[in-house]
């Protein structure tokens, strides 16, 4: 059995990098390409479900190469945001929110014409929230490129250590500055 999970694993790695490429894809149609077509909307949700799976194997055996869960916790901090949804909170808290809202039309019936404008101006900021959680997914998918980027590089994450450069000595700085003087 432990063959079969070893080709898994092998497997998933060698889909990791197209994955990055269809994810890369997916973040491009979905920030510049404004098309309203359900079948496309469809596909493109496909296709970000399969990325997201991809990363959630990668992110299982990970965990268990990882024996001790703090570490683990410690090390992938960053894979495991990218693999997890929040587009998804908002998107239900929008239908929430739409349901709501019809509800309330259904029981005040007899305010229709008063309160239509008020209910135009709150589908446009349900409107406004979902074009964020459309930025939102994006940037929550570009954080699966960030997380993912190690396997192009030789040696360590470079996202994981940040080294400053060193502030220039300003002893130097006021000597010379007194010999132009």
């Amino acid at each position: 059995m432990k063959e079969f999970w070893r080709r898994i694993e092998q497997g998933n790695s060698v889909l990791l990098p197209y994955s990055l490429i269809l994810l890369a894809g997916i973040i491009i149609y979905d920030l510049f390409f404004h098309v309203d077509n359900p079948t496309g909307n469809i596909i493109v949700g496909i296709l970000d479900t399969i990325v997201i799976i991809i990363f959630v194997i990668d992110l299982i055996f990970l965990a268990l190469k990882t024996k001790n869960a703090k570490i683990f916790f410690k090390r992938y901090w960053l894979d495991i945001i990218a693999v997890f949804p929040f587009y998804l909170f908002f998107r239900l808290f929008g239908v929430f929110f739409r349901t709501a809202l019809t509800a309330e039309e259904l029981f005040l019936g007899q305010k229709i014409l008063h309160e239509g404008v008020e209910a135009e101006k709150e589908v446009a900021a349900v409107i406004k929230t979902e074009r964020g959680v459309k930025v939102l997914r994006s940037g929550v998918r570009s954080i699966r490129i960030l997380s993912k980027i190690h396997f192009f590089s030789e040696g360590e994450n470079p996202f994981l250590k940040i080294k400053q450069k060193p502030k220039p000595d300003q002893t130097k700085y006021v000597q010379k500055k007194r010999q132009f003087k």
